[in-house]
């Protein structure tokens, strides 16, 4: 929802966490110097397709070059057909920002915040606000409709006032004209 060209690591579309790798199976040149918090293996591990024996990524038995993560709780498919997912979320994420001209497009304003709350505005009518802390958290004088919440049961509510968010919670609204 911000300026620029949005990317995604492989992984980060399923909330995949980097792995723990040992010392001994460090590859990257940089970690192998200062050690896997510095080096780029933990981010680099295979990625979960699924929660069977080798993670959908290879052949039960077969150690990849970089050890799995948490693939049995952490996977695609486990989240393919889960609306709410991380995956979901990403690709209904993808999708607005397709219909929205304004997320492509439109100037971004900052509203005030706090420390741990985050507000702006992409040109006139689409409202984005993340509560990055452990208190719910307010903004007043909003009027419309979430069209995405990382709390998915909030998708379409209609907001007239003041748009509350949970502790990490995080919403873009279509403001009324």
């Amino acid at each position: 929802t911000l300026r620029g060209t949005p990317f995604l690591y492989y992984g980060d579309e399923i909330g995949m966490h980097d792995a723990d790798v040992p010392r001994e199976r460090i590859l990257d040149p940089v970690g192998r110097i200062h050690g896997s918090r510095i080096g780029r293996d933990p981010e680099r591990t295979p990625m979960h397709w699924s929660p069977a024996p080798g993670a959908g990524f290879a052949p039960a038995g077969v150690e990849p070059w970089l050890p799995y993560g948490d693939f049995e709780r952490v996977n695609v498919e486990q989240q393919r057909h889960d609306p709410d997912s991380m995956l979901s979320l990403t690709r209904d994420l993808i999708g607005l920002r397709d219909a929205l001209p304004e997320l492509r497009e439109g100037a971004y304003r900052e509203l005030p915040g706090t420390d741990t709350f985050w507000a702006w505005t992409r040109g006139d009518r689409t409202l984005v606000a993340c509560n990055l802390g452990d208190t719910p958290a307010e903004l007043g004088d909003v009027t419309g409709a979430i069209r995405i919440s990382t709390n998915r049961a909030r998708d379409e509510e209609q907001v007239t006032g003041t748009l509350a968010l949970a502790p990490w919670e995080a919403a873009v609204v279509y403001l009324d004209a």
